[in-house]
């Protein structure tokens, strides 16, 4: 996907829906094939900078709407994808997690 494309499914996502749970877990399946195969993800995606940021201040104005009491962004801080300036600005790297897969 090119960065229009992304841009487009995740704002997208926010607009489905009202919990940072639900978002976080669509951008996952936007990235990760197979989502309903997996048991669980050991460390996380990395995304490049320009994206990283980019979503964090999405999910930041999105707390701001849905969860004003909770430290904005946060939830993407804390269970996001990880950022590597190495990487072009909207590319994912799932090299640096582990997806173990239902058995």
């Amino acid at each position: 996907m090119n960065e229009q494309e992304i841009k487009e499914k995740i704002n997208a996502i926010f607009e489905k829906h009202k919990h940072q749970q639900k978002v976080l877990v669509d951008i996952y399946k936007l990235f990760i094939p197979n989502w309903d195969d997996i048991d669980k993800i050991e460390n996380w995606p990395t995304c490049g900078k320009a994206m990283w940021i980019w979503i964090s201040n999405k999910f930041a104005d999105f707390d701001s709407k849905y969860h004003p009491e909770v430290c904005k962004g946060g939830g993407w801080i804390n269970n996001g994808f990880s950022s590597n300036s190495k990487l072009a600005d909207w590319e994912v790297d799932l090299k640096s997690c582990k997806i173990v897969f239902i058995i």
